[in-house]
């Protein structure tokens, strides 16, 4: 008992409140600019950053998922170092109950939204009208996938920080410049996409090196000075553009893949938070209200997966109703009917959470464990394919929907149980053979 009540005190308490915090400032950003419309019988969705450029500005406000990969880094970093410490087993142990960790709610929500187009597909004619909605539940979840990766790579980057300190993050930082460089004003296009890995995993990176202490002092604000140059100069210079997510239309997108703009949008808010966090941490564990904040860190992950549900349950009850305005965009009138649509979303998305936490042990729990009898040597190569192939999945989903073309997405489908299924493998340590005696028999 004194041992966890130590390490509950000395538990980084400002790296949960980011993380709650980027969750919420995510959610009212994407439930902002969730402009759907129902025109001539068909659903559509405006495209405000289009009709509205200034406010492009604005996503340097609501671009926050950089925060979620600098707190991931070090609560990973903090997890996987406790596990080495006490000896807590082989790496592949740790990794499957992060991996698990992820996939169990997000299988649970694939599940549930896939049964839901199958349904509605059986039902409605014609298809195509599944084709939009079921994209909306789906396009968010590009970051589990990222995420997925960055986390299995969680041993190598704690090593990696131990023995060159932040030569790390900043040579992967360099990395992205690099690929930038060559790939948008040079002539190898096609290795723009490296950036999706040597973005991510710099961000990322920071949060190992927050936790290993390597922006104790002043580093944390030189960080976040020299990023906010960085970001105004290429900025300034019309190297990159204005929107920290993707524009239609534009040449170079600076989320798809991740550029020199959005990283050092990232050490901005990394420099920022890992310097305030001293304070932050000491004001938290002075607050009442405290048990609060660990309430809403346990349903962060829940918020994130299913807050574009209620965009589509409200959309396909208020508009076909007509209980639900169209103003024109831009107007004062779609200005205030914006706030109107964010605080019933906020009010349908806190019912929906509650269902969620009455069935967390379906929607919550991990991914269950399958034990089979096999070498355990088999076992990071099972989940390893198995994490990969529910990622590519879901990658699929979040570019094309649940339903691209109005049509149930088979192969994803097919291709994301088959990853979930081998994920869930857990070898136990011997090979079934026959004796003469016919009984089972193997190395434990």
């Amino acid at each position: 008992m004194p041992q966890l009540q130590a390490q509950q005190k000395a538990r980084e308490l400002s790296a949960d409140l980011y993380r709650v915090s980027a969750v919420v400032i995510v959610v009212t950003g994407h439930w902002l600019l969730a402009a759907v419309t129902l025109r001539d019988g068909r659903f559509g969705y405006d495209e405000v950053l289009v009709a509205l450029p200034w406010t492009q500005w604005l996503t340097w406000l609501f671009q926050v998922v950089p925060v979620f990969f600098v707190v991931g880094g070090y609560a990973n970093a903090a997890s996987w170092t406790h596990w080495y410490d006490i000896g807590g087993g082989a790496a592949r142990d740790w990794l499957r109950h992060r991996v698990v960790g992820i996939l169990g709610p997000t299988t649970a929500y694939v599940v549930a939204v896939l049964a839901v187009a199958a349904v509605i597909g059986a039902i409605v004619r014609p298809d195509t009208l599944l084709a939009m909605p079921m994209w909306v539940v789906a396009l968010h979840l590009w970051f589990v996938p990222v995420y997925l990766a960055v986390v299995a790579l969680t041993p190598i980057a704690v090593a990696a920080q131990r023995r060159w300190g932040l030569r790390v993050p900043f040579g992967l930082a360099a990395a992205v410049a690099i690929v930038d460089v060559i790939s948008i004003h040079g002539p190898l296009t096609g290795i723009r996409p490296a950036n999706y890995a040597l973005c991510w995993a710099a961000i990322y990176q920071l949060g190992i090196a927050w936790y290993a202490g390597g922006f104790r002092r002043y580093r944390a604000a030189l960080l976040a000075t020299a990023a906010a140059v960085v970001l105004a100069a290429v900025i300034t210079l019309g190297l990159y553009p204005v929107s920290m997510i993707g524009v239609p239309g534009q040449p170079i997108q600076n989320t798809s893949p991740p550029t020199v703009a959005l990283l050092a949008l990232a050490g901005l808010q990394a420099g920022i938070l890992i310097a305030a966090a001293p304070a932050v941490t000491g004001w938290l564990r002075r607050a009442r209200w405290r048990h609060l904040l660990t309430v809403a860190n346990e349903n962060s992950l829940a918020l994130y997966l299913w807050h574009m549900f209620p965009v589509v349950a409200v959309a396909l009850v208020g508009y076909p109703s007509g209980l639900l305005p169209q103003p024109d965009i831009g107007t004062a009138r779609w200005w205030w009917w914006r706030l109107g649509w964010v605080a019933i979303l906020a009010v349908a998305a806190a019912g929906e959470l509650a269902l969620l936490w009455r069935a967390r042990s379906v929607f919550a729990r991990n991914l269950p464990t399958l034990e089979v009898r096999m070498p355990r040597s088999w076992s990071v190569p099972l989940l390893a394919v198995g994490a990969v192939m529910s990622a590519f999945a879901l990658w699929r989903f979040a570019g094309h929907g649940f339903a691209p073309g109005g049509r149930f997405p088979v192969a994803s489908a097919v291709l994301f149980t088959a990853g979930v299924l081998m994920s869930a493998l857990h070898p136990s340590g011997g090979l079934a053979r026959r004796g003469r005696d016919n009984s089972m028999g193997g190395d434990r």
